[in-house]
């Protein structure tokens, strides 16, 4: 009797998405709770385990095809469902071109599953570790990074930067086009490889182009984009921060009950936000035209910009008023980490009142015109900090400045508001003792 698999619920609202990756093929044997299938929906990718061990019949469905929630995806050999797979089967052979899906255990204990994140299974599978062979430090046993990270020899290395999806090194070289001669089509240098990109090869009236079809996650960016620009009027004002005395007293921090957290400066302007809010609160309302009242919400939400392969998202912290520097940084961590395996869902990046983008992470840029996002009123933009030239106490002399973007809706912020805000935010920055307080 065959088993069906249907698309599961996705999150709030969300009724479709796109196939992104498909980790198992007809005919093919998958343990369960290994990835089966990667699904690009809103602005994030759900990456869906298996919910048996066996065999696939048939698969439904194929890379980049748009399926709805309820759509029958896989349908497995319901005689090998329920059939642990031993320890000796190998994976089926694939082709050179088709990559060998990663097969992990399923991370049961005495029958029962180990308890642990999406993010950290991910991981565990990346290392090869079975999960129910670690002890886990979490509350009620949950398996941790840490834990993993211990149970592998080490922890990973170059964490991803928020909003950082490359650095300067990892940029296309720039390609020299061989003079030609007049009205002739210009040719690439031998050995080059100009403007390489996948998709289907076309041409224009000028030469050759190549067709790629915009992802879910960017026709989703690209709307909410197209909407925030056109109905919410921008208006943007640039600042800068000395940061000097917040960065040495940041690098001398050693905090021995938590030796492994690592502050940033944007735990700092986490915080420094948080409490400027709280002073200018129309910065953290919203604007219901329906009704024609503005609402003031009693609670802070931060989403922080994150750039990754599939686009710019923005995981919220909840309650980020309530967080001390070290709270936050803690939750800065957990965004980076699930950054970096995509495993963070779409409820993640919803219910945000206040976003800031770390433009800075990206590389030397300084000001910028953030996009406020649709039910938000202000956005903060953080260029790259850099030492400067500086007038204190009348003398020039060396500072870490930090420049500051801030975009705010003008139908219900002006600078009678915005500018005391935006004072309250530098003031915090370059007096860190407040945050003391």
């Amino acid at each position: 009797m065959a088993v069906e698999f249907k698309l599961p619920d996705l999150g709030e609202g969300v009724h479709e998405g796109q196939v992104v990756k498909l980790h198992v093929r007809a005919g093919e044997t998958i343990r369960e709770d290994a990835p089966l299938m990667e699904v690009e929906t809103d602005k994030a990718a759900v990456e869906i385990p298996s919910p048996v061990t066996g065999t696939v019949t048939r698969c439904h469905v194929e890379e980049n095809e748009l399926v709805h929630v309820g759509d029958v995806m896989f349908t497995f050999d319901a005689a090998e469902a329920g059939r642990p797979a031993a320890a000796s089967e190998a994976p089926p052979q694939r082709t050179a071109t088709t990559p060998t899906p990663v097969v992990a255990t399923g991370g049961h204990v005495s029958g029962r599953r180990t308890p642990a994140s999406p993010s950290v299974r991910r991981i565990a599978r990346e290392r090869g570790i079975d999960l129910s062979s670690i002890h886990g430090s979490g509350p009620g046993g949950r398996v941790t990074r840490a834990d993993v990270e211990a149970a592998s020899g080490g922890a990973f290395t170059n964490p991803p930067k928020v909003m950082s999806a490359e650095t300067a090194t990892q940029r296309p070289p720039v390609v020299e086009a061989t003079p030609v001669t007049p009205l002739a089509p210009a040719a690439p240098r031998a050995g080059t490889n100009p403007l390489a990109v996948e998709g289907t090869e076309d041409s224009d009236e000028y030469g050759m182009i190549v067709r790629q079809p915009l992802s879910q996650a960017r026709k989703t960016i690209s709307n909410v984009m197209s909407t925030a620009w056109t109905t919410i009027p921008h208006v943007t004002d640039c600042n800068d921060a000395d940061i000097t005395e917040l960065e040495r007293m940041r690098r001398e921090f050693a905090d021995p009950d938590h030796p492994d957290r690592r502050l940033t400066v944007l735990a700092f302007v986490v915080r420094a936000v948080c409490r400027a809010l709280q002073s200018v609160p129309i910065l953290n309302a919203t604007l219901d035209e329906s009704s024609g009242e503005v609402v003031y919400r009693r609670y802070v939400n931060i989403g922080i910009g994150v750039e990754t392969e599939r686009g710019l998202v923005a995981p919220v912290i909840r309650d980020a008023d309530r967080m001390t520097v070290g709270q936050i940084a803690d939750a800065l961590e957990i965004i980076s980490s699930n950054a970096r395996s995509a495993s963070f869902g779409v409820n993640d990046t919803r219910g945000g009142t206040y976003t800031i983008s770390n433009a800075g992470a990206m590389g030397p840029t300084r000001y910028s015109t953030p996009i406020i996002q649709p039910g938000q009123v202000g956005c903060l933009a953080l260029g790259r900090a850099r030492k400067m030239p500086w007038v204190v106490d009348d003398e020039i002399v060396p500072r870490l400045i930090l420049p500051l973007s801030h975009s705010m809706d003008h139908r219900l912020v002006d600078g009678g508001r915005e500018i005391p805000y935006i004072g309250h935010l530098i003031e915090d920055l370059q007096n860190p003792m407040r945050f003391m307080i």
